[in-house]
């Protein structure tokens, strides 16, 4: 069973049981949802941007457009934060104070790239079209 590496900023420090830093976890989470939330600083104040992803690998896409202050932000090199969560049920119980939400999350601590390699920029935008519509991608006109 392959890992991430555990370092200062990514180890859990509650409920540290409930983690894993397991590849094929991490990666199961990240190919089930559609939307992950990709935080960076803009103008020198924090934001964040919900979009769609994918992952081919190791290496994870967010879906934007090159005129956005988050795709700018980040081909630009900017640090971001960025939380993918997937729900998997309410936990209610007879008290307020212990109904909570079961769900399970991956946080990547990352900086961006500006894909300029025009087969690396198709074969993304294939996954892409995969991830979100298995089989469409040979129904779409070409590029």
């Amino acid at each position: 069973m392959a890992e991430y590496a555990k370092t200062k900023r990514t180890t859990l420090k509650r409920a540290h049981e409930r983690g894993s830093y397991d590849r094929d976890t991490v990666h199961a989470i990240l190919d089930e949802a559609l939307i992950c939330h990709v935080a960076f600083i803009h103008d020198g104040a924090p934001a964040i941007i919900p979009t769609a992803h994918w992952r081919d690998g190791e290496t994870f896409y967010i879906h934007g457009s090159s005129a956005s202050r988050m795709i700018r932000a980040l081909e630009g090199g900017a640090p971001a934060c960025i939380e993918v969560t997937m729900t998997d049920g309410l936990v209610l119980a007879r008290s307020g104070y212990h109904s909570s939400v079961n769900y399970r999350t991956v946080v990547i601590y990352a900086t961006g790239r500006k894909i300029d390699d025009d087969t690396e920029k198709l074969a993304s935008l294939k996954a892409f079209m995969e991830k979100i519509a298995p089989g469409r991608w040979d129904e779409l006109r070409a590029p």
